[in-house]
């Protein structure tokens, strides 16, 4: 009996770990924190595809983007991350040509999700504004339903 409780405490905090407060964390970058001079991302800009990351550096903290840019942090065990991959997919093509959609598995760039500062849970999603702030969003509770995410994402592009 001793073992079930131990097990459902523990769930108990691993589900509580995914959730997500209402409002997203919103960042201005820090000049002195950047290791690199910002550069401007032209690369897949809303294509009406999700850009699967293959290089860090282009998305380091302080880069400069064209237009709004939606990281999806996320990683194939996560089965939170596997209820939103569809989800960002869909908008990758609604918002084609007006939102670049890039989805980075943490299990391969984990310093670049350290570097945003993040948290530990996943899945986590970074907008990053074409003036250098962010806003966070981590776990699923703003995200899900696909209105939601839309909603966040007509409210970014109103900005």
């Amino acid at each position: 009996m001793k073992k079930i409780a131990i097990v459902f405490a523990a769930a108990a905090m691993m589900l509580a770990g995914a959730c997500t407060s209402k409002e997203p964390e919103k960042t201005v970058p820090q000049e002195a924190e950047q290791a690199q001079p910002a550069t401007e991302v032209v690369a897949n800009q809303g294509d009406g595809k999700v850009v699967e990351l293959t290089d860090a550096k282009q998305y380091a903290p302080g880069v400069k983007v064209s237009q709004l840019t939606i990281l999806d942090f996320n990683a194939v065990w996560c089965g939170p991350c596997r209820q939103l991959a569809p989800v960002f997919d869909e908008l990758a093509g609604k918002y084609a040509g007006r939102v670049t959609f890039v989805s980075v598995d943490v299990d391969k760039f984990g310093e670049l999700f350290e570097s945003y500062k993040l948290g530990q849970s996943i899945p986590a999603v970074l907008f990053i504004y074409p003036d250098g702030h962010t806003a966070k969003y981590v776990g699923t509770g703003d995200l899900l339903p696909a209105s939601k995410f839309e909603a966040l994402i007509d409210a970014a592009l109103a900005e």
